[in-house]
């Protein structure tokens, strides 16, 4: 008898024990389930920013395709924690987006860099966007061409960023008739290309910079030009006009002459 009332309250006790490591369990795959929703929560934020906050000219049409697939990976990660319907609507309208964009012909339209503080925001961006490509690749998310592809983008954005930005204040002394400032900050803007100046991309943008700094000089040459013609012809018609003076003066004192004779 008392072998089996033992046998009993171990019974108990071991089931206590078993129950306590059931919900012990059970309470660690609800923190891990939550802690890996905010962390792909915090993933949708940052690859939307990357979606919403880089300019055109720093984000050609395969990446921000990929960007999309990215978003729309996240939320089906999400979904497969816990089925939400405001996330399943969020994930068809990024598809429909995503779509939309695809089929699109529309170019998009560059965003001009006016100043330093724009410049220092690119580039953390630029940085941070290169993070998540690390990770993506560390995880299998991204295949090598895409990255490569991607990696060799960035390097050439922190170039051209700059060299977009002195060429925004070339643009704006040029409409503001300041040729020689708008040559020099021209001529910046080749200097900033200078280091990776075998860069198929950096070359064109180099050439297209050297035509139109030719193009300024050119105008200004011929404007000086005009203005020397100008100059010539005003001081031919001042000559002539003086000319044409002592004449009628000439005429006049002539003719009094005559009439005092008489």
């Amino acid at each position: 008898m008392t072998a089996i009332i033992v046998t009993l309250l171990l019974l108990i006790i071991g089931g206590f024990i078993a129950f306590a490591i059931y919900l012990q369990l059970k309470e660690q795959a609800r923190i891990e389930r939550l802690r890996k929703a905010a962390l792909l929560n915090n993933q949708l934020r940052q690859v939307r920013r990357y979606l919403d906050e880089m300019p055109a000219q720093y984000q050609p049409k395969d990446m921000r395709l990929w960007l999309y697939s990215r978003m729309i990976g996240l939320c089906d990660e999400l979904l497969a924690i816990q089925a939400d319907e405001p996330l399943s609507r969020r994930r068809r309208f990024l598809q429909e987006e995503m779509s939309q964009f695809q089929a699109s012909k529309e170019k998009r339209r560059a965003k001009p860099v006016v100043d330093e503080i724009q410049i220092m925001e690119l580039k953390r961006l630029f940085e941070s966007f290169h993070g998540y490509l690390l990770s993506t690749k560390s995880n299998k998310q991204i295949d090598d061409e895409s990255f490569a592809r991607f990696d060799e983008m960035l390097h050439w954005f922190r170039y051209k960023v700059n060299a977009d930005h002195h060429s925004y204040l070339a643009r704006q002394f040029f409409l503001t008739q300041k040729m020689d400032d708008a040559i020099n900050e021209y001529q910046e803007a080749i200097n900033q290309l200078k280091p990776i100046e075998e860069k198929p991309e950096a070359a064109e943008l180099i050439n297209k910079f050297v035509e139109t700094i030719q193009e300024i000089q050119d105008d200004m040459a011929l404007q000086q030009r005009e203005a020397e013609l100008e100059a010539e012809e005003q001081g031919d018609n001042e000559a002539e006009e003086e000319l044409d003076n002592e004449w009628q003066r000439f005429m006049e004192d002539g003719e009094f002459q005559r009439k005092k004779h008489f």
